[in-house]
């Protein structure tokens, strides 16, 4: 059985990084270990990664104005964006997802250090006292679809990394 390890980070969803920077600096004390620019799911992001603490908080940022990042900010605002968590074994870990009905929404290599899932939050919020019950029939339908900007993010390097986004949608005023 996988297990998990510890959390890695927690990414915040902003619309400008730089902004963000300043004030995770001023109000935090945060430290800026690397800013830099990525492609995850063929999107284009920017990402700030600030150490708080023993802790690391990554502000995730749109490059691109239908990029993925952009979509979840119109929708949600800016805030928290996933967690970040660290477990020993991703594949027995995916093993364990898939044999309870956990749908794996996307698989991804970021280089040779690094793998990354993605899952979809419903799955761990779903309703039911046995947590590792196998989906409804109604959800197995649904399996093959992408919850619009509802999903959760695995990740493993040497640490194998699994992260996991907000499971709800905000309320705007």
């Amino acid at each position: 059985m996988a297990k998990i390890l510890r959390i890695d980070h927690i990414a915040v969803a902003v619309k400008d990084v730089d902004a963000g920077i300043a004030k995770y600096q001023t109000i935090l004390g945060a430290e800026l270990v690397e800013k830099a620019e990525l492609s995850i799911m063929g999107n284009r992001m920017s990402a700030a990664y600030l150490k708080v603490g023993d802790g690391l908080i990554v502000l995730d940022g749109a490059v691109e104005p239908d990029g993925f990042i952009a979509k979840f900010i119109e929708r949600r605002g800016e805030g928290l964006h996933h967690l970040g968590i660290v477990v020993d074994d991703l594949d027995g870990y995916v093993e364990e997802l898939e044999a309870a009905g956990v749908r794996i929404a996307h698989r991804e290599s970021l280089g040779p250090l690094r793998r990354e899932i993605l899952l979809s939050p419903k799955d761990l919020c779903r309703s039911g006292s046995d947590p590792s019950a196998p989906l409804s029939a109604k959800r197995r339908r649904h399996r093959g679809r992408r919850d619009r900007g509802e999903m959760g993010r695995a990740r493993h390097a040497p640490s194998q990394e699994t992260r996991i986004l907000r499971p709800h949608r905000a309320h705007k005023p």
